[in-house]
Order: structure tokens, then sequence, then C-alpha cells
């Protein structure tokens, strides 16, 4: 759909262009990118057991296959606690097996639709898998729900700390000796300082204050190294916010820090991004943007803008200044009975088999169809433009955000050796979904393009390479 084509060769002579020209921050970006992501709670325990594998195979191919569709190449697995059979409020999808349904006993043929998913995901191209937890099995729980604690508060019970450190690193034990599949990291929390998570959700939600938050952050990592699975590192604390992130790690003791192994935090709100990042820097730990979605209002429709321009404001932001090591959305895939514009794929979670693309989708792939693993990212002064550059590929992948005005930028191109005379352009709009535009003159000294108002365009310059 999205085929690209390499322009003429050799760009004009340097012009004189009428506008100041932005200028590619080399000296600010950062390399190691490792790519885009999606959890798969809990649209794979839906979609994974849709009868109709032909409709749940496109949608597969339209979030990981890098050719027909976003190019995902991470996902974080959902290891379920599992809810007392007791207990019938889970949202659907939300109902997540658990390994462990009651003490003493594992049912390893749990949760067969969403490592069918996974297992769909890794074969078209996902190369990281993350396992992470939302709340303990119910019956090593405070309140005997995986939903959460009676008034919000820690739900894990304090004789189960070690137990539940066992849980998970079983899980992973069996999935690589079962399935195959190494987990390259667990994290044994989300979004744990919340208050939110009161038993009677419609989700697996758990609270930990921060003490409890370090004691099983290290039982975990010890529990990994006590059953030689070296292959898989802790990843924490999963906050709801940069700034809750940078606040738990700045009060862990050391012995935590060290259990971590890679730094997670979501970016719904908070302010603190340099912060996290120079912490992330100091303690020698890759940072990720493990989590954020866009979207919630139910009055939003799939065709509507907002969510997708929303959606590229938060990438643009992360990536220019908290510089994560990979971006992960919430669930690619939203249940339409829910009512609000979440997701990339909007489909039928409890019923008939169907789906629709959203306009996020479009937004998303603006970006994860050109911003590939291994790009460095380049950020600019302007803040509505940012820019990545593929070694490999020698691909300049330039990504602007405009609003409600229609403009013209001028990009300045003199640190980089052009071979091509043309630059490939795509563009997101209220009436244009990924649309190629007319090909962009490429002159020695960079080129001007026209954005269209309230749209995220996307230009490609191929066979370029930074002088040296």
């Amino acid at each position: 759909m999205w085929e690209q084509n390499r322009g003429e060769k050799g760009p004009g002579k340097a012009k004189a262009f009428d506008a100041e020209a932005i200028e590619l921050q080399l000296q600010d970006g950062y390399e190691g990118f490792e790519g885009w992501g999606t959890s798969l709670a809990w649209w794979g325990h839906a979609l994974g057991g849709w009868k109709d594998q032909a409709q749940a195979n496109n949608v597969m191919d339209l979030i990981f296959d890098p050719a027909k569709g976003l190019g995902l190449n991470i996902v974080r697995y959902n290891i379920g606690g599992g809810e007392n059979p007791a207990y019938d409020t889970m949202r659907p999808g939300g109902d997540i097996p658990g390994f462990q349904p009651e003490k003493g006993r594992w049912d390893w043929e749990a949760d067969a639709n969403q490592r069918a998913i996974m297992q769909g995901a890794i074969a078209r191209g996902v190369n990281i898998v993350e396992a992470f937890s939302n709340s303990p099995p119910y019956w090593m729980t405070i309140s005997g729900s995986v939903t959460g604690a009676e008034n919000g508060g820690n739900n894990l019970r304090e004789d189960s700390y070690d137990a539940f450190a066992d849980y998970l690193t079983e899980v992973v034990k069996a999935y690589r000796d079962r399935w195959g599949i190494t987990f390259r990291s667990l994290d044994p929390l989300n979004e744990p300082s919340s208050s939110w998570w009161i038993k009677g959700n419609q989700q697996e939600g758990s609270h930990f204050d921060l003490d409890k938050q370090a004691e099983i952050i290290r039982k975990t990592a010890d529990s990994l190294q006590r059953k030689g699975l070296t292959g898989t590192i802790v990843s924490a604390p999963d906050s709801n916010s940069i700034d809750e992130t940078l606040g738990a790690l700045e009060i862990y003791d050391t012995a935590t820090r060290q259990a971590i192994g890679q730094i997670n935090a979501h970016s719904y709100n908070g302010t603190k991004m340099k912060e996290l990042r120079a912490l992330a820097e100091q303690l020698g730990k890759p940072l990720w943007m493990s989590e954020y979605g866009t979207g919630g209002d139910a009055s939003h429709s799939h065709e509507d803008l907002t969510s997708a321009m929303e959606l590229a404001t938060r990438i643009m932001t992360d990536l220019k200044i908290m510089q994560p090591k990979a971006w992960i959305y919430w669930q690619a895939v939203e249940d339409e009975g829910a009512q609000n514009n979440w997701g990339f794929i909007h489909a039928n979670f409890n019923g008939e088999e169907h789906y629709e693309l959203t306009k996020q989708y479009y937004a998303m792939a603006q970006f994860s169809k050109f911003i590939r693993p291994g790009s460095l990212i380049v950020p600019t002064a302007d803040e509505q433009t940012l820019a990545a550059y593929d070694p490999e590929a020698k691909q300049l992948s330039i990504v602007v955000r405009n609003g409600w005005i229609d403009r013209k930028t001028v990009i300045d191109l003199t640190p980089y050796h052009i071979e091509s005379a043309k630059a490939e352009a795509y563009r997101t709009s209220a009436t244009e979904n990924m649309q190629q535009i007319d090909a962009i003159p490429l002159y020695e000294n960079g080129f001007e393009v026209a954005y269209a108002e309230n749209s995220i365009t996307t230009v490609i310059i191929k066979g370029i390479e930074l002088k040296s």
C-alpha cells in the first residue's frame, strides 16, 4: 500500500529560500532506538479466540508486518493473575487466565489466545518481547480479587512476595522451555503507585507502596537469577506518569536500583522528562516509554483527527525530550463496544468478528513505517518537526505535525550528501489516510514543503549520507 520508489539522481543546486531553514540538531540526536510496540492486553486474549482466523491474521498483518502494516517490532505480553471464579466484573478481553489457578496447581494450557497472537507477532517480525503483570493471582491477594484492594492500597499478601516472584519467573521459564520464547525483560508492576486499583474494577490492577515495589523488584530479580534465566532482566516501575517514575527511582535503595535492568515509564502525565533521562543515563539503564494511549473521549468517531494529532504530539515530545529506546502504545486494538476512540484498530471483542482502522492507525504509520529500529532520532528546534536517520538504509525521515493553519517550512540538509532529486511524502489529514502526495524537489541545501491544515506529513529522502 505504501511502496516507496527511489527518486531521480542528484539534487538541484543550492536555492535561496524565502523562510529560515529548520536545522536538524544532530548534536542532540540519540542512537540505540529499538523500535515501536504495543501491549497485547487485552486484545490478544480477545482476538486470539476468533474463529475467523483469516480476520485475526489480517489484524496481525496490519499491526506487525513492516510491509503490509505498521511494522511494530515490540510486544508486551500480559502475565495474567487469573480472577477469582466467584467474581465476574471483567471487561471483554480483560479476563486474562492465570497459569496458577490455585496454590500448588499449574495450568500451562492457559492463555492460549494471547499466546497465539504473540507467536503470530513474532512470525511477522517482532524481535523484542517483554512480560508484565497487572496483578498477582487472586489467591495471593488480600481482597481475594485481581482487580485491587478494598481501599486501593497494597493487595499482595505479606506472606506471598516470594510466591509472586516465583509465579512470574516460572511463567518466563515455561515460555523459554515450552515455546522457545525468551522474554528480554519482566516487569512485575503496572502503575503501582496509582490508587485506582479497587476491588470490583473491570480489569486487573494492584497498588504497591514504594517499599513494597522495591521488595517485589528485588525478589523477582533474585528469582530470575536462581532459575538461570539470565536472558531476562527486570524492568520497572511502569508508573502512570513520568514524575512518578522519577520519584520512585529516587527513593529506591541501591539494591533495588541495581536489580532493575531497564527503566519503564508511562507518559500519560508528568513534565520531568529531562530529569528522568538524566537519571537513567546516570544509572546506566536503558529507558523505555512503555505505555501511552489516547482517545478516551467517547464522542470521537473513528474518522476524527483529534486523537491522531494528540498521538503525534506525544510521540514527538517523548522522542525529543525523554529520548526513550522504545515507544510502546497501550493496546493497538480496542474493543468497539467500549465507546471510545482508543486504539489504532477497533474490533468487536464480544460478538461478530470484524474490525476497522482509525485515524490513529494512520498517524502511527507516519512514524513507525519510516522511523525504523536502529535509527538516529534527530530533534529540531521546531516543536512540530522530528527527524530520524537510518544509516544502514541511508534514509532520512522527517515528520511534521501541522495545526490549524496552512504553512510552509524549509528543512536544512547541508550536513548531508544527497543522491536523489526528489523526496517522497505521505500525509494523513481529515481527508487523507497515509496518502502519497506530490514528490518534493531537493536542493543541495535543503527543501521546502507545504503542509495542509491539521495534518501529519512524513517526508522520506533515500540515498542520503552524512558528510564526513
